[in-house]
């Protein structure tokens, strides 16, 4: 493992399909400079969220939990008093612990009380909305103070990047963490006008292209400070495409556990220690983040509670196998379904679990990613094993869940 400190910048699309990065698919939508970093790095093709929605996704990210654990499993609204509580540990603590100057920007959405908010868990700064744009009210944060509301949503793309290149500027003598979570695609739709009707895929993809190139300014600041051989710079999304955008071919989309509301795009680079053009095709979470970043910087992960995730290091460099047993893929507080090895099983649809019609479904991902063809019927035996490993874990979820959260 390197021994230097890295910078580390994650971002976090909203509402991205699989299929949107057009090194994952023949899209319409023009990514060069995410391809660059798939290119230079590593790009995974079995990465997943922690939930097909946003509030759970980020709280899953962020704290290499199941969300369900801390009891946030469901879309957190304006007049909602729960969120982040300080129980709970973030990559943010983790990495300021080692040393690291650490900043949020953009969407937060795991609790908009002051207790909830970010530099309440981590974060140095903040900049950003404190949930969903289609929600109202909709105030524009600089740390604890309202700057705007409601902003000119056309505009936050460029000033979240401004925000990054001057927390790089600032805090280029230290390892620094960025978490840059676009509030775009999701609706409503808003670009500057200078993309505006440059995309073949529409709005929906001037918004990515418009992400795209200030990537690309973000990347040239790193270049320009020499600071690009020694910062870990990775993308993805937080759930499946809404009512645009593309899942590359995969059944299901945001709000479904299916793949295509769950399987995202992962793309990573860290020149001279990532090798160009790795590809991973392990099972990996987006929870396994925060043990992973923690141990590259030096750190050890919570002991007092359960980490979900695990360090996939050894991933980013295509070298050995996923560290998961079993993957578990809840809507809300139902369990839907469970990956193990090269299969998927769902027992219900929904977010109440309620719809169980042609259900089990058991799925071969290996030659069927789609999950079209179910073989319930042709493998009796391991339903009923992966029926009672997803019991068994359930049943330990509730048992220490949040009091009020059963």
């Amino acid at each position: 493992m390197p021994m230097a400190k890295p910078n580390m910048i994650l971002i976090f699309m909203d509402d991205m399909g699989y299929g949107d990065m057009s090194c994952y698919s023949n899209t319409p939508i023009r990514t060069p400079n995410m391809d660059k970093v798939a290119g230079a790095g590593v790009k995974f093709t079995q990465m997943y969220a922690a939930a097909p929605i946003c509030t759970p996704s980020r709280v899953g990210i962020l704290t290499g939990r199941y969300p369900q654990r801390s009891g946030l499993s469901r879309v957190l609204f304006p007049e909602d008093e729960e969120g982040l509580t300080q129980a709970e540990v973030t990559i943010a603590d983790c990495l300021k612990a080692q040393g690291y100057a650490t900043c949020a920007l953009g969407k937060w959405h795991v609790g908009c009380r002051p207790e909830h908010m970010p530099r309440q868990h981590g974060f140095d700064y903040f900049f950003g909305l404190p949930y969903s744009n289609d929600m109202d009210p909709l105030p524009l944060y600089e740390n604890e103070r309202v700057i705007e509301s409601p902003p000119d949503q056309a505009t936050l793309t460029r000033r979240y990047t401004d925000k990054a290149i001057e927390f790089i500027q600032e805090h280029k003598d230290q390892p620094f963490f960025i978490y840059l979570a676009h509030t775009m695609p999701h609706i409503p739709l808003h670009v500057e006008e200078e993309f505006r009707g440059k995309s073949a895929a529409g709005t929906y993809g001037d918004t990515i292209e418009c992400i795209d190139w200030h990537l690309g300014r973000l990347m040239d600041t790193l270049e320009e400070l020499d600071l690009l051989d020694n910062t870990l710079l990775m993308i993805t999304s937080d759930n499946g495409p809404w009512y645009e955008g593309s899942t590359g071919g995969l059944r299901g989309r945001k709000f479904d556990v299916y793949e295509g509301g769950v399987r995202m795009p992962f793309v990573a680079q860290w020149p001279r220690v990532i090798p160009a053009g790795t590809l991973c095709e392990q099972p990996a979470s987006q929870m396994d983040l925060l043990p992973t970043l923690t141990k590259l910087a030096g750190g050890e992960v919570p002991q007092d509670r359960i980490i979900d995730g695990r360090d996939i290091w050894h991933l980013f460099l295509n070298q050995g196998g996923s560290p998961h047993e079993a993957l578990y893929f809840y809507a809300a507080d139902s369990l839907n379904a469970i990956r193990v090895g090269k299969w998927k099983l769902h027992v219900a649809r929904g977010f109440r679990g309620e719809d169980r019609r042609e259900m089990p479904q058991l799925f071969d991902l290996s030659i069927d990613p789609g999950e079209s063809y179910n073989l319930a019927d042709r493998y009796p035996g391991l339903v009923e094993k992966l029926i009672a490993k997803m019991e068994v874990f359930d049943g330990e979820i509730r048992e220490q869940r949040p009091a009020g959260k059963h």
